[in-house]
């Protein structure tokens, strides 16, 4: 079940997909499929009612999708397609017999439990030395990788309101509407600050420890070194960026913002980058390590499962074919920091 809904994110338009009810039993799908197969594998009591939902949710769902818009899944090709007839008239019967599958495999799950011969498996998905911080990372990938698209639209509404400085495109359709596009970019900033902003933060605080500083100084001094370092390591990052990717300035052009390098940095951004970096690192990143403390191992890899799921989904969707957003004019650049 999971192939054949990769195999349809590779196959659609991405601005032809619309994020309607369809394209949310898709995501629902997506994530049960991946989570049944994962708690009948740990022999989890949740694995025949989770299964037994996503079978039922999946064709019922589309039986009411092909009723109501006349094909099983929203199509972004044409009707006499040869996509067409595989995806609406091979979709429905695969996931019929996937779908029993799935349930036979949670009723094999709670059988074997309940006769004691598979008990509940506890303990991390793998055992490797390195998963659980690989897992931690992942996790933060693909969360903040989402997210971003978020703190993209809310700089970009900061910029219609006056609140910043610069442009957007306002019709921007990858921007705002297809609210779950992943932003790598913040991903992977997610990974490095907490790979080595965080072991800066802490080597910061054991070196004033250390010293003759005042205790009452201490906190604030680490902070204020921290967002120095912050603030060299996000800019950095930003202009080796642009110098790769944005050397024409197709991406993003800060040649008409104040105090810019080479219209591939400018003091505004580099300031909101460090000040969200600083948060993170001193607030968020923390906060978020005790919580996945508590979580404890099942939660976590149930977490990565079903979250990953669902990622592989939405970059099969937008890299496969990838959307082609309207690029700003260059009297209207946008000055958004995530759009690097």
């Amino acid at each position: 079940m999971l192939g054949s809904w990769y195999a349809y994110a590779a196959a659609s338009d991405p601005d032809k997909l619309p994020y309607d009810a369809s394209f949310w039993r898709v995501g629902a799908s997506t994530i049960g499929t991946a989570m049944s197969t994962w708690l009948a594998h740990r022999r989890s009591p949740a694995a025949l009612p989770v299964a037994a939902a996503t079978a039922v949710g999946t064709v019922a769902l589309g039986v009411l999708n092909k009723r109501s818009k006349g094909s099983y899944v929203t199509r972004t090709w044409s009707k006499d397609s040869l996509k067409e007839k595989a995806f609406n008239k091979v979709m429905p019967i695969a996931h019929a017999v996937e779908s029993v599958a799935l349930v036979g495999l949670g009723v094999f799950s709670e059988y074997k439990r309940r006769k004691g011969a598979l008990p509940t498996l506890r303990g991390p998905l793998l055992s490797a030395g390195f998963y659980p911080r690989a897992r931690k990372l992942g996790l933060y990938f693909m969360t903040f990788s989402m997210l971003g698209h978020w703190v993209e639209m809310l700089f970009c509404t900061g910029i219609k309101y006056g609140i910043f400085k610069g442009g957007y495109d306002r019709g921007n359709h990858m921007l705002w509407d297809q609210w779950l596009f992943p932003f790598p970019a913040e991903g992977t900033a997610a990974v490095l600050a907490d790979s080595l902003l965080v072991p800066a933060k802490h080597a910061i605080e054991a070196a004033l420890a250390s010293s003759p500083v005042p205790a009452a100084l201490s906190k604030p001094l680490a902070m204020g070194a921290s967002f120095l370092v912050n603030q060299v390591a996000c800019t950095s990052v930003d202009f080796g960026t642009g110098m790769v990717a944005n050397r024409n300035y197709e991406l993003w052009d800060y040649r008409d913002m104040k105090y810019n390098f080479m219209g591939q940095v400018c003091l505004q951004n580099s300031l909101f980058y460090s000040i969200i970096a600083t948060w993170g690192v001193w607030q968020l990143l923390p906060a978020l390590e005790k919580l996945m403390k508590r979580a404890g191992d099942t939660k976590l890899d149930g977490l990565l499962v079903g979250m990953g799921s669902l990622f592989v989904f939405l970059e099969l969707l937008y890299q496969a074919v990838p959307p082609k957003p309207k690029l700003p004019a260059a009297d209207n650049a946008s000055a958004s920091p995530a759009s690097a």
